[in-house]
């Protein structure tokens, strides 16, 4: 079972990663669509000029951010379930999945989408109409795997470790629980 409560984080981070990408993707497309165009630097890619130049870029990675984030959330549940008893074997067992996640969904997504239309520039005339691609901006979008993952492990370790009463608190700390305050006159019985 301690194996199984390390394993499953790793396989379950990649299985939701390759998930995450197909959502990320459907949820993206379809790609926009932009012209080849004249300009001084030479011949390139421009999304509708209707769409100001970013809406499409940050769609993309906010979609990233949202999907990622949400499945992180299931795999620390998961993780921290099944690690309950064992937790810092179980952390580093929901950061591999984590990371195994980010890695899944980025590449599913990107390859599903077209290809970089920049990159393909040469081959085409101005005035020919591509499809845009799906990518991430930025690297702190890639951080919705491990910090989703690591908070929902965090809530669901902290609702089941144990509660300390009171008495026994005051007990391992080292200073009696006082009956009366100090200088208050004993109860005459």
């Amino acid at each position: 079972m301690r194996r199984l409560a390390l394993v499953v984080p790793v396989v379950l981070g990649a299985l939701l990663g390759a998930a995450g990408g197909l959502l990320w993707w459907a949820w993206w497309g379809p790609a926009p669509q932009g012209k080849v165009y004249d300009t001084v630097a030479g011949k390139a890619w421009y999304p509708d000029p209707f769409d100001p130049g970013i809406t499409r870029d940050f769609s993309g990675t906010a979609t990233f951010v949202v999907v990622a984030f949400a499945l992180a959330l299931v795999l620390g549940l998961v993780g921290g379930w099944l690690a309950r008893h064992q937790a810092v074997a179980g952390i580093l067992a929901v950061l591999a999945g984590a990371g195994l996640g980010v890695v899944a969904m980025t590449l599913l997504g990107e390859s599903l989408s077209p290809p970089d239309p920049a990159s393909l520039l040469a081959a085409h005339q101005v005035g020919d109409v591509m499809p845009g691609h799906l990518a991430v901006s930025g690297w702190t979008p890639y951080l919705a795997w491990p910090v989703g993952a690591l908070l929902a492990y965090l809530v669901l370790m902290l609702s089941f470790s144990p509660a300390v009463p009171a008495s026994d608190a005051q007990a391992s700390a080292g200073s009696p629980r006082p009956e009366q305050p100090s200088g208050a006159p004993a109860p005459q019985g």
